[in-house]
């Protein structure tokens, strides 16, 4: 009889880890993203138009993109990209990631340096 339920158990543990996350409950970790990579691209129209683009990482299954925001002052920019999670979520650990293109608009003048910062990762670009 214990054979059986040591293979039950067993069963119901493979069965959390594969489906990604066993629910710790409706308490939600929110976090900020680890940021991998910041590239900054002008569309040639006119006016120019300004986007960052962003790869970001998911540290388990039960890891999501949240929230970004974007605040402006004078020529730095500054992006905050969230993750959340299920508090104290059982999860299969497999990194992954996401990626988000951010419109950041028109608003920039010709000739002029700007610094985006996202989750403290810097770049910088000079509008043509």
């Amino acid at each position: 009889m214990r054979p059986r339920l040591y293979l039950l158990a067993l069963l119901v543990i493979i069965l959390v880890i594969v489906s990604g996350c066993g629910s710790g409950g409706d308490e939600v970790e929110i976090k900020l993203a680890p940021i991998h990579e910041v590239r900054v691209n002008i569309a040639e129209s006119y006016p120019p138009q300004v986007f960052v683009y962003l790869k970001g990482g998911l540290a388990d299954a039960c890891t999501t993109f949240h929230e970004l925001t974007v605040e402006r002052r004078a020529d730095t920019i500054e992006i905050e990209v969230t993750t959340e999670r299920p508090k104290g979520a059982v999860c299969a650990q497999v990194y992954s990631f996401f990626e988000q293109n951010v419109a950041l608009g028109s608003e920039f003048a010709s000739g002029k340096s700007y610094t985006v910062k996202v989750n403290g990762k810097v770049t910088s670009f000079r509008m043509p």
